[in-house]
């Protein structure tokens, strides 16, 4: 229910949302000076995330810098969490067809062939609620990896969870009884590895983040980064999606 709630609140406070309540309001007032103000707040908004500079600016301070592989230092376990990493709903089944987080599946390969984590917990069930899915994600990522070359026996599931906060609780119950006293690599998108990293500090489990799928470019002052793009105002709700979640877990004590 937690899940469901969440969902579909964020909506109204993410940019599109935002922007749909905003130009309601402006539509239906019957006072046409509130209304100019509300659609030219609503145009500023729009410019600001939708924009490649100002957009990019938030994400390079809000997701984990890149750590250099070769610096990294070896783990035992490195942990994945699921969610947009391969397309579910997509036939023919045999078939495994990556998404738009993927990149967390393709750092491990590397980080796992680099001898820089020794096992896989790949964490996550089925978080969509709405529809029926013909195919679980964690059992997908297992088979991409050992079509990657990682061996069957050094891949573990944990395939309940449906949100960060039970990919923590429901991994520390494994890693606690299988790879207690061990060293831990948490794999995800960098914009998401805060509020992971703070749930599963707060299950007692203490890891080493390294982030994926990186939205952030390096800093560019060019014409073209201030001009806006429909490309960026998605980003932006990702964004505001992680920091409205973040947000939340504090509140409720997830984190």
């Amino acid at each position: 229910m937690f899940y469901i709630v969440s969902r579909l609140f964020t909506f109204f406070i993410t940019p599109a949302g935002i922007i749909t309540v905003a130009l309601s309001y402006a539509f239906f007032t019957k006072n046409h000076k509130k209304a100019r103000k509300v659609v030219g707040a609503t145009l500023v908004f729009f410019y600001i995330f939708s924009n490649p500079f100002f957009v990019n600016e938030m994400l390079l301070a809000w997701e984990v810098p890149p750590t250099p592989i070769s610096q990294l230092k070896n783990h035992d376990v490195g942990i994945i969490l699921t969610g947009g990493i391969t397309n579910d709903d997509k036939f023919p089944k045999e078939n495994i067809f990556l998404y738009y987080s993927a990149d967390r599946v393709g750092q491990a390969v590397q980080l796992f062939h680099a001898g820089k984590i020794k096992k896989i917990l790949i964490s996550g069930g089925s978080a969509n609620v709405f529809t029926k899915l013909y195919k679980q994600e964690a059992h997908e990522v297992a088979q991409y990896l050992i079509r990657s070359g990682v061996p069957a026996k050094s891949i573990f599931i944990e395939r309940f969870s449906v949100n960060t906060r039970e990919n923590a609780l429901f991994s520390s119950k494994i890693l606690k009884k299988q790879f207690k006293n061990q060293s831990y690599l948490l794999i995800t998108s960098a914009f998401h590895m805060k509020r992971s990293v703070a749930c599963f500090e707060k299950v007692g489990i203490k890891t080493t983040s390294f982030g994926s799928n990186y939205y952030s470019h390096e800093r560019q002052i060019i014409f073209s980064e201030f001009v806006p793009k429909e490309q960026w105002l998605n980003i932006s709700y990702w964004l505001f999606r992680e920091w409205v979640g973040f947000l939340t877990y504090k509140i409720v004590g997830y984190i």
